[in-house]
């Protein structure tokens, strides 16, 4: 019990977790929830004038689950309503949106991670981006991945995903540790074969930490944040490291309210309420 009260903790976007802000909580469905992103870990994205370049938010399964490989039927099910709707609140916003998940065993309790463990709870994280971008990003990521690959101790191209036949929940082996960059008609899961044993913990009190994955022996370590970072290099944003913000002192209302505002339109969860 205190190893899975420990790593619920650090799921600070979890409803099961003791660091869960409900003031986040955007939509909840019976199976999936949407929360909204704090905005001090937001990609800044630089947008028109009376534009709206909010919405960074996550899709969250409501049980327990490492990863969406392997997700029950009904949950995924709920994972791509969340995804529908959200990717039609964006268009009318003239956006588009891309979709990260990064699944480490470095996640996990126990020395050197041995054993199996608890994990930490799995997030898909919802980046909206101009559609320019988004139509961009498949190109942008292959170019990335292929950079980094030597660095991973990866060797396997990566499993290209469409929306009919391979999509992330089959795409690899469950337990196996991946990336994951997704964009409307498809996207990429790339499979990570070598791994530190580092924390991969996604905790405020450790800023700029992150959990790693090692090539044979070598001293690269994965970054958590290389998904989000690709996506900013195409914006020519600043990489998030550099980007480190304090929490917002109003918990974020303003923008809390705005997201709401502009999700009412497309919130299927209201279907649930009758």
């Amino acid at each position: 019990h205190d190893a899975i009260s420990k790593w619920s903790s650090r799921s600070w976007w979890w409803m099961e977790s003791s660091k869960f802000d409900k003031r986040y909580l955007i939509a909840l469905g019976e199976k999936v929830s949407l929360v909204m992103t704090p905005t001090h870990k937001w990609l800044e994205q630089h947008g028109k004038k009376g534009s709206w370049t909010g919405g960074q938010c996550y899709i969250v399964p409501l049980s327990y689950s490492e990863s969406f490989v392997g997700l029950d039927e009904e949950v995924w099910y709920e994972v791509q309503r969340f995804q529908r709707s959200l990717r039609q609140m964006f268009q009318k916003e003239g956006r588009g949106m891309i979709y990260l998940e990064t699944v480490t065993r470095t996640s996990r309790n126990g020395a050197g991670g041995a054993g199996g463990g608890t994990a930490l709870q799995a997030k898909m994280e919802v980046i909206p981006v101009p559609r320019s971008v988004e139509r961009d990003a498949p190109l942008y990521f292959k170019s990335a991945l292929a950079e980094v690959a030597q660095e991973w101790g990866t060797y396997s191209k990566p499993i290209i995903l469409n929306e009919t036949t391979k999509s992330l929940r089959n795409a690899v082996p469950k337990g196996f540790p991946y990336f994951y960059c997704g964009w409307e008609g498809g996207g990429f899961v790339q499979l990570i074969e070598n791994e530190d044993d580092g924390d991969d913990n996604d905790d405020d009190n450790k800023a700029g930490g992150s959990g790693g994955m090692r090539q044979g022996g070598g001293s690269k370590r994965f970054q958590r944040d290389f998904g989000i970072d690709t996506i900013g290099g195409m914006m020519e944003c600043d990489p998030m490291r550099f980007q480190r913000k304090n929490p917002a002192r109003d918990g974020d209302r303003g923008e809390i309210l705005k997201f709401c505002e502009k999700w009412k339109e497309f919130d299927w969860t209201l279907e649930l309420d009758g």
